[in-house]
């Protein structure tokens, strides 16, 4: 009987190492994965801080070239309101001009470029107005002196075929100081009056 017991009891000492051992290596593989599982846990935060300063310095990166970008768009619109208030001087210009030299405007032309063009084709008109004045007040002047001897209808038809172009050149730099003082003399009978 007592070595019954002594039996059962060592049995149930086997068992209960048995069950140590096994709740022992049950332990070790918890605490294993405990480990593993807190490991994995420590390289995700790690990645993701990572990650979180990249996110942080891309933001930064894109805070300052919102910040250059406004101060950009700052400086364009500032010369663009410089260049619209050049336009608007040089179109108040053009329109103060257009009217002294009395330039009609087609109806619906409003731009620029439509001013500018009815400036140039006025200033040819009044260029060939003048040399047209300017032939006339020459005509009248040589008729006036010299009603018979000139014959303003050959003088008409321009210089005379002898000449060469460097005999010309000697005549008209000849003429030209008494040509001006006609034209001074004559300026305020054929030119408008200036205001």
């Amino acid at each position: 009987m007592r070595i019954d017991q002594l039996r059962r009891e060592r049995d149930k000492a086997r068992r209960a190492k048995e069950s140590l051992r096994s709740e022992h290596s049950t332990a070790h593989e918890e605490r294993d994965r405990a480990i593993r599982e807190h490991d994995e846990a420590r390289q995700e935060a790690e990645s993701l801080r990572t990650e979180l300063g990249t996110v942080v310095a891309r933001r930064l990166e894109v805070e300052e070239a919102a910040v250059r970008l406004r101060a950009e768009l700052a400086d364009v619109r500032g010369l663009l309101q410089a260049e619209g208030d050049e336009y608007d001087r040089l179109s108040s210009t053009v329109l103060v001009v257009c009217d002294r030299l009395q330039v009609a405007q087609e109806e619906g032309t409003s731009s620029l470029a439509a001013h500018a063009a009815g400036i140039m084709a006025r200033v040819g008109q009044l260029e060939e107005s003048a040399f047209h004045a300017g032939i006339t007040q020459a005509f009248t002047v040589a008729h006036s002196h010299y009603e018979k001897e000139v014959n303003l209808a050959v003088m008409s038809e321009g210089f005379p075929p002898t000449y060469e172009d460097a005999e010309l050149d000697a005549i008209e730099k000849a003429v030209a100081p008494l040509a001006k003082k006609l034209a001074d003399n004559l300026k305020e009978m054929v030119l408008p009056p200036r205001k």
